[in-house]
């Protein structure tokens, strides 16, 4: 009798732990051959969001701003630059030149680039495999999971070697509207930069 309940009481506790690792609603992937590690944490960090939409811009710089105050970083948004240097949206690589100069001048050391998730999220797919974010990007992303998804892309852009140096897409399953879910996907971000060194 008691056999059985120890046998029932495992397979509830597995069952809880499945259910805690399904409704993860977040996941941080990594690009790894386009990233690397560092023993120097940053000091000061330009955080620029790649959106043409001036509201959810801001939102999402100070989401991240946020997040990496809390670890000891200070922050500059990309609306703050010296020069308001802009960003085209469209862009695949926004690192140019205007805005790096503009970064470097406001005394920065690297520039986090954030490309939030389009205004409408990933709808699922017909199958099991769907597409991820499109908007502006050429590099199809496909996935097993037909949950309905958003897709924000960072990169990490270091002043002093004049390269990228870290990058990562972030999934967030079940997506509320416009930038409600920033801070959370900022926390993660900032997990992901710790874990390279670049945060404390």
């Amino acid at each position: 009798m008691q056999g059985a309940r120890l046998v029932a009481a495992m397979a509830a506790a597995l069952a809880v732990a499945a259910c805690a690792a399904i409704s993860q609603r977040t996941v941080l992937r990594e690009v790894v051959d386009a990233s690397v590690s560092t023993t120097t944490p940053l000091g000061r960090v330009a955080v620029v969001a790649v959106d043409r939409d001036a509201a959810s811009r801001k939102a999402w710089e100070q989401a991240f701003a946020t997040k990496l105050a809390a670890r000891g970083v200070a922050t500059t948004g990309g609306d703050a630059l010296p020069g308001r240097a802009s960003t085209d949206a469209d862009a695949i690589v926004v690192d140019g030149a205007p805005v790096i100069a503009a970064a470097r001048q406001a005394g920065a050391d690297a520039i986090l680039f954030v490309q939030p998730p389009a205004a409408a999220p990933v709808a699922t797919g017909r199958g099991a495999y769907r597409w991820f974010d499109a908007r502006s990007s050429t590099d199809p992303r496909t996935d097993l999971d037909t949950t309905p998804s958003s897709v924000t892309e960072v990169r990490l852009y270091n002043l002093a070697t004049n390269r990228g140096v870290w990058r990562a897409i972030v999934l967030h399953y079940y997506p509320k509207p416009g930038a409600t879910d920033a801070p959370e996907i900022a926390e993660y971000v900032a997990a992901g930069l710790a874990k390279r060194g670049y945060l404390r």
